[in-house]
């Protein structure tokens, strides 16, 4: 079967193969290994089999236990395919897209999702770790997500590939995507749920956008406190193990 970068489904507009990026010692990520995603709510018979047919037999779910509850997975019961749910805490998601306070103070204009990024990374260690060793150790496809496809999604898209040499650049790019990725998503949401709507038209970008300053920040962190992605895996309580094993899974 055919390989894509940006999969090509009915339903979902924000699912993209991991594949294709340079790596450590002249590698390359490998397509259809790691798929990250929108949330499959409602897919169709054709998206369905589309991903059986990529190969894809785990789907982890990052949203918290509200979100999930409120609206299923459409994978959560697929004959041939397991579903894991790991939200990044068990009472409440740190991230649920339309209900995040926007901060009050005027000089907050520019506001985006770095901070936020960083509080997770920094208070969501055994997330992390759960997250990455399931990656790790599974064998055959992933497909992973959020709500969206770019907050949670997007940290450990950039764990997974920062942890096999792919450059920020890269990383950031790929991060970059789901702005555009995601418009057809944004057209069909409920207005209340959109920072305009509620008299804060100067955050629609920073709050539903995925600006590359955003994940830079994280990645900033991350360099500056534990000298890059894979100390910071470690400090998590990431194996060397788990680490290498994501290498050899993931690159080629």
């Amino acid at each position: 079967m055919l390989k894509y970068k940006r999969i090509p489904l009915e339903t979902l507009v924000n699912v993209r193969d991991l594949g294709g990026f340079a790596a450590m010692e002249g590698k390359i990520t490998k397509y259809g290994v790691f798929l990250r995603s929108d949330c499959p709510t409602n897919i169709t018979p054709y998206d369905l089999q589309f991903l059986l047919d990529y190969g894809i037999t785990l789907t982890i779910d990052l949203r918290g236990n509200d979100e999930v509850q409120k609206t299923p997975s459409a994978l959560s019961q697929v004959a041939g395919l397991t579903y894991i749910h790991c939200p990044i805490s068990a009472d409440h998601s740190v991230l649920q897209s339309g209900n995040k306070e926007l901060p009050l103070s005027p000089q907050d204009g520019n506001f985006d999702l770095g901070d936020t990024y960083i509080e997770i990374a920094e208070t969501a260690k055994a997330w992390v770790k759960r997250v990455f060793t399931i990656c790790a150790q599974w064998q055959g496809g992933v497909m992973y997500h959020c709500f969206l496809g770019k907050d949670r999604t997007g940290i450990i898209t950039a764990l997974l590939l920062g942890a096999c040499g792919v450059s920020d650049t890269d990383i950031l790019m790929d991060y970059s995507a789901s702005m555009s990725c995601l418009r057809p998503r944004y057209s069909n949401m409920h207005p209340e749920m959109l920072p305009q709507k509620r008299g804060r038209p100067d955050y629609c970008w920073g709050f539903f956008g995925s600006v590359p300053e955003s994940m830079e920040a994280l990645l900033c962190h991350l360099q500056a406190k534990y000298g890059g992605v894979t100390a910071y895996l470690q400090s998590c309580g990431v194996s060397t193990q788990s680490i290498r094993k994501l290498q050899q899974k993931l690159l080629e």
